[in-house]
């Protein structure tokens, strides 16, 4: 499967016009994020070079990154129309068409572990929740894939004394989790882009962006931001880094089928790591640059740990206003946590192995699908 970053709107002419004629196993892939995006450049490239050299070049996709073929929110229903055969689904943007999903990723805030993340995300949405797996399948979409995020943090374009300065400040967020943490400090939030992240805070648009250290490296933000709070909330891992639609998947003989859930497991690992590298790049970056990474008062400590206990509550009521979650919607949140805590033991044990941590991947989630 060769998977080749394409931007130019020659290239999504021609995809538009070719579109259902190529062979089932040369596929194409969205992504709304930019090409420089650790699930782009560390994930789904390298996922489809693998592929490609374990098919003998039998299978293949190009990959359409920032948005060329759809913005985040239409890229569900791109892969369900069949306008692109896979991509990368974030359930916050698409609320409504799979809810269950975007409700079990609303308890973010209880994990700040991308490692944690990713593999309690796998196991309980592609194993453990059939609701979440039919809601994506009613949409002709199939998850093969997810992958959990970095930790957020607030970076800033001037200096803070604390993160009570963020009163009346516009600050960039997503998702609800986020939103509502960014709130209890009396910010205002505004939306920008992920590729106009750079640009929002050059210009004053936005004071500060919450998001993955990793940005400072992959996006630049090192030139725009001054300060950060070197407190780690969160890590997103409602969205798939693969997702493909559902007839494209059942067309594909049972090797081409095989040969792309060989390479899963790596998948996850890559993208996994390769955020803790870019966050690590960031970090060295930005101190290079004088940025200062703030360490966080015993009085913002406690705020994020009540705030964070007080999240099932509050996702549990969403839960129930949507109906999702059967007769006990309790259970099939805490089934959730039951699964990071599961995965907080196996990743402890690890102990830093990525090697270890691709094959427990492999054992515990990718084998049994």
């Amino acid at each position: 499967m060769t998977l080749t970053a394409r931007t130019a709107g020659l290239a999504a002419f021609c995809l538009t016009l070719f579109s259902g004629i190529a062979s089932a196993a040369n596929l194409s892939y969205s992504s709304p994020f930019p090409s420089n995006h650790t699930t782009v450049a560390k994930g789904i490239e390298p996922f489809a070079k693998a592929v490609e050299e374990a098919s003998g070049g039998e299978v293949k996709l190009t990959v359409y990154s920032g948005g060329v073929m759809a913005k985040g929110p239409a890229t569900l229903s791109t892969i369900q129309r069949g306008i692109v055969d896979s991509g990368l689904v974030v359930p916050a943007w698409v609320t409504s068409q799979i809810p269950a999903t975007d409700t079990i990723a609303s308890l973010m805030l209880a994990v700040s572990d991308a490692r944690v993340a990713a593999a309690a995300a796998n196991e309980y949405y592609l194993l453990k929740c059939p609701e979440c797996m039919d809601e994506h399948l009613k949409h002709n979409a199939r998850p093969l894939a997810y992958y959990g995020s970095a930790p957020y943090h607030f970076e800033c374009r001037q200096q803070l004394d604390g993160l009570e300065d963020l009163a009346g400040k516009r600050v960039r967020a997503t998702s609800t989790p986020l939103v509502n943490w960014v709130e209890q400090f009396g910010a205002t939030i505004v939306a920008v882009p992920t590729e106009d992240i750079y640009q929002a805070l050059q210009r004053g648009q936005a004071d500060c962006n919450v998001g993955p250290l990793a940005y400072m490296h992959t996006l630049n933000l090192k030139e725009v931001v001054k300060w950060v709070s070197d407190m780690p909330f969160g890590s997103y891992y409602g969205a798939t880094v693969l997702e493909v639609n559902d007839k494209t998947w059942k067309k594909l003989s049972d090797d081409e089928r095989a040969v792309i859930s060989s390479q899963l497991a790596k998948l996850v690992r890559d993208v996994t790591e390769g955020y803790e590298d870019d966050s690590a790049k960031a970090r060295s970056e930005g101190e290079a640059a004088g940025v200062v990474f703030a360490k966080p008062s015993e009085t913002e400590s406690k705020k994020l740990a009540d705030h964070v206990d007080s999240e099932f509550q509050r996702v549990l009521a969403l839960a129930k206003e949507r109906g999702v979650g059967g007769d006990d919607p309790a259970a099939f949140l805490q089934g959730f946590l039951d699964t990071l805590s599961k995965w907080e033991k196996l990743v402890a044990d690890l102990d830093g192995d990525y090697d270890a941590y691709q094959q427990a991947l492999q054992d515990e989630i990718f084998s049994k699908l």
